[in-house]
Formats: structure tokens, sequence, C-alpha cells
């Protein structure tokens, strides 16, 4: 498994640390499209299926259903460590992921499938908005739309939310870097568990 920083394919599927609605660890598998010039953001999907051990091959990944709307992230891990690239598919293509109609709204501008349009604010909240997530961040979403707070085209609500899964939380950043780093110490029994069988 290689580690999931700036050399990263569109089509690598990769995993997110997360907790399920009964508390239990494990991940979600996410997609990386393309990084969206100039240099705004990774452009990423996350698949909605929850996981203990990894799929046996990239045919095994679920991606019927998305947890969320594609959004964007850093690339960059602090508190956490860098997650591992689960598969690669070089025959991947954005139309897979539906990118002519991902959208996504900036200030007075709305992206969508790779075009600028003049967005209203009236539009604006019909929208995924430009944050570019920190990667820690994204396991808060994830763990908030696996415990059924969000919908898979809420956008993220902070005020929505319990104090409890709230980022600035020291109890629900202590979960999220716990499960990161115990899915870390995980990655490294599937890579020797992939060696043992190749």
């Amino acid at each position: 498994m290689k580690l999931l920083n700036a050399s990263v394919q569109p089509g690598d599927l990769f995993y997110i640390p997360a907790i399920d609605q009964t508390g239990d660890y494990g991940f979600v598998i996410a997609r990386y499209i393309e990084l969206i010039a100039p240099n705004l953001g990774h452009l990423i999907e996350v698949f909605s299926a929850f996981h203990t051990t990894p799929p046996a091959c990239i045919e095994d990944v679920d991606t019927s259903s998305r947890l969320f709307r594609p959004v964007m992230c850093s690339l960059a891990f602090q508190l956490i460590p860098r997650w591992k690239i689960l598969f690669s598919d070089p025959s991947y293509d954005k139309s897979r992921s539906g990118y002519q109609d991902i959208a996504i709204a900036f200030e007075r501008e709305l992206w969508k499938g790779g075009i600028c349009l003049p967005l209203e604010d009236k539009d604006y909240p019909a929208y995924e908005d430009a944050t570019c997530w920190r990667m820690h961040h994204l396991i808060f979403r994830v763990n908030a739309h696996l415990a059924g707070l969000l919908g898979p085209n809420d956008a993220y609500d902070y005020h929505s939310l319990p104090a409890d899964q709230r980022v600035d939380s020291p109890e629900a950043q202590a979960r999220v870097i716990d499960v990161a780093a115990t899915i870390d110490r995980l990655s490294r029994s599937w890579q020797i568990s992939r060696k043992a069988k190749a």
C-alpha cells in the first residue's frame, strides 16, 4: 500500500478512518478524482459502505452510493497518520464519478464538472460549498454522516451537530485521533497479509 500524498492518481481508492453508528472503529473508502486548478483542493468522493477489513480486490469495492457529495481536501495530514491507498485503477475515467454533475459553490461562482458558471446567492445552499477539508476534519464529517446526523445531500452544518460531534470538542478530537491511529496500525497488518498472499 502506498501512502496518500501529492503523487496520488485519479481513480486511486484510499481509506478514511471512521466510527460507525454503534461506535465500532473501521473505515470508509474514498476515490481520488483530480486536483482542481490552479490549486484549490483535491476533489474526492466518499462511499457509504463501512468496513472493518479491506476488500480483497478492487472489484469488491462498493462504489454504488456516496456518503455525501464530492468535496475538496488538502492532503495535508496533521495530528493523524497519513492514510494509505488500497487500490489503484489506471483505467479510471472521471465520467464514472459523474464528473459532469459534480458541483461546488464558491462565493460568486459555481464550479461544475470543470467549468465555472455564475452563481446567485439564493442558489448557494443547494450546492456543496468550497471548503478545502483538512484531513482529520474529514473524519468528523464521515462520522456525522455514518451516525445519521447528516444525509447524503446535506451540507456540513456545525451548529446542527451535538456538541460531542463538533470539530472543537476535545472528546470528539480524541476519538478521531484514536481511530486514525488504530486504523493506521491495522493497515500495517493488511500489508503483511497481502505480501504473504502474493
